[in-house]
Order: C-alpha cells, then sequence, then structure tokens
C-alpha cells in the first residue's frame, strides 16, 4: 500500500520557504533540512533517513484526535457510473472504527454533482419520447442540487443506525464573515460532542463561482482546498485526502516510469512533477489536491494523500 504524506511547517531563517516536519506540539526544528516522515514508514517501509522518531507522532492520540477525510468523486463512485457502495461500506466501517477509539471525524465528500447528473440522466431517457425531445445540456449546480439529498442518503445508509450524520453546507464567501466562522466552530464542537459526524460539501447551488477549478485565488475553490480550510479552521491534527491513486507521483500514474514521493517538499519536488489528467469524475485532480495540502500543511495540519479504493487505508494510516 503507498500513500504520499506532507507535513508541513514553516522553517525558522535564514530561509523561511523550507518545511519540516514537526507539527504542534513539537518545537520547529532549526537544521537547515529535516528528513520528513513518510506514510509507508507506518507500515514497515524504512527509507533511508535518519531521525526516524520524529514520524511516530501520528499514531499517538495525544497528538492526533480531530481528523478531516476528504472522500473524492472518484471514491464515491464507480468507473461505469453508480455508487461505489461497497467501497463506501468499508470506509464508513473504518471511520466508525476511529469513531470507537474516541477520533473525532469530520467528512468532506464530493459526489453531489455526479449522482444528480446520473439522476438527471435516467430521468431524460425515461421521459425522452415526451418530455424532452431535444439534447438537454445539464448544469453542474442542478445537479448538485439533485444528487445532495441523494449523497446524504447514501451515507446514512452505509452508517446505519451506529452513527448520526450532520449536513453541512458552505460557500466561500460564507468564510468571509467572523461571525460565520464563530457559528461554525461552534456547530461542529457541538456535534462532535455528540459523537455526530459534520459531513461537509460545497453548496453549488448558491455559490457565485461559475469557474472554480480554475480560478484558484478565492478562499477555497473545490472539495480538496475546502478540506484543507476546514482543518485549519477547526484545527484538525490531521487531514487525509482520498483518491483514485495511490498517492503523488512525479508523473502520471498511469506511466510505468513515474515513482511515488513519499514525503512531499515544495521547494525539491513542485518543479519535478508532471501532472497528468484529473480522475475520470473528479474536477480537482491531482494538481488541486497538492495546492490544497500545501495550504493544509503550511499552517502545520500534516496531510495524507492516498487511495480511496481500499477503505483499510483509513485505519492504517492511525
Amino acid at each position: 500500500m503507498a500513500l504520499t504524506l506532507l507535513l508541513v511547517v514553516e522553517y525558522c531563517p535564514p530561509s523561511n520557504n523550507y518545511f519540516c516536519t514537526i507539527p504542534k506540539p513539537y518545537s520547529i526544528c532549526h537544521q537547515p533540512f529535516l528528513p520528513v516522515a513518510t506514510a509507508d514508514h507506518l507500515h514497515g517501509y524504512q527509507p533511508d533517513m535518519e531521525q526516524d522518531s520524529d514520524r511516530a507522532f501520528i499514531k499517538d492520540k495525544n497528538v492526533v484526535k480531530r481528523v478531516v477525510i476528504k472522500l473524492g468523486t472518484a471514491v464515491v463512485t464507480k468507473k461505469e457510473g453508480g455508487i461505489a457502495l461497497e467501497r463506501l461500506q468499508v470506509l464508513c466501517e473504518q471511520i466508525k472504527e476511529l469513531r470507537s477509539q474516541d477520533y473525532e471525524v469530520i467528512l468532506v465528500t464530493s459526489g453531489a454533482v455526479a449522482l444528480g447528473r446520473q439522476a438527471l440522466k435516467d430521468r431524460i431517457l425515461v421521459h425522452n419520447s415526451s418530455s424532452f425531445h431535444k439534447p438537454v445540456e445539464l448544469n453542474g449546480k442542478a445537479c448538485a442540487t439533485v444528487g445532495q439529498p441523494d449523497l446524504m442518503a447514501l451515507f446514512k445508509t452505509v452508517f446505519s443506525e451506529d452513527v448520526t450524520q450532520a449536513q453541512c453546507l458552505v460557500t466561500e464567501s460564507d468564510f468571509r464573515g467572523k461571525d460565520f466562522q464563530k457559528q461554525l466552530k461552534e456547530t461542529v464542537e457541538h456535534l462532535l460532542s455528540l459523537k455526530a459526524i459534520p459531513l461537509f460539501n460545497e453548496n453549488d447551488a448558491v455559490s457565485t463561482r461559475t469557474d472554480p477549478y480554475e480560478d484558484s485565488s478565492g478562499i477555497f475553490w473545490d472539495n480538496d482546498s475546502l478540506a484543507a480550510l476546514l482543518a485549519k479552521e477547526l484545527k484538525a491534527d490531521l487531514l487525509i485526502l482520498m483518491s483514485d491513486v495511490d498517492g503523488l507521483y512525479n508523473g502520471p500514474p498511469s506511466n510505468t516510469d513515474s515513482e511515488l514521493i513519499h514525503t512531499y517538499i515544495k521547494e525539491k519536488h513542485q518543479g519535478e512533477i508532471t501532472f497528468g489528467e484529473k480522475s475520470r469524475v473528479g474536477r480537482g485532480g491531482m494538481a488541486a489536491k497538492v495546492k490544497a495540502a500545501v495550504d493544509a500543511a503550511s499552517g502545520g495540519i500534516p496531510v495524507v494523500i492516498t487511495s480511496g479504493f481500499d477503505g483499510h487505508n483509513v485505519t492504517r494510516v492511525l
């Protein structure tokens, strides 16, 4: 199993553009270079680096208690379309296991647009001979509106009666208000105290951004960056981004000569990576994940990028 870990806290002078792997509550390292942790180390992988003791914190419940997990659209849905029910059942069982161990879990889940688009396409096919005489171009915001209830119903099914889920829809403009930020924290804290799992998604129906995935100048621009923002706002101890690939590669994962980057260091790797095409149904792609991960890691939040196709990766990380 492969994972990519991003642990970023700014170095002290003389160079504040480097990153080190000592998230709070550990002290900041003053060395010119600190060997960084890799998630593979958690499963017996031993890279040729020193100071491996700095890697153990991620399994320390005194350090990591609150976890934000982001599920991509390719994780929620099948390649041929429809819901990846078995995959989600495994993932949710693992999340329930974390919850039973007193971890606080916050989910950010994609998939509403894909589910809504499929539902609308099915309706068009059924009524094609009567209601729809011309090809219909489906609006993404309308698809999200249709798909959001289906997405919540899906999680209610896979979590069963053991877990209470709380739907939380937000827009970029919400975060511009201090009152909203205060209320967000109060609501989430109360939900977590009740052992509920907040499920966040962007409220696409009323979002004013028309092309959020090309314009990354805002507060957040997709669900990856939303997850990073929430991890910082809600003071999470770890962010896990789950996608359809094992981790971050230096080239398209489909290329046989592409190598997994076990630990990403911005100054070392950002010029060495050739990003491939985004996933079949996602909107951000790996480039967006890296940007979001670096954003979270720069705020002191360690980030793991891993495959959601193996639901056991959730508990393997922790």
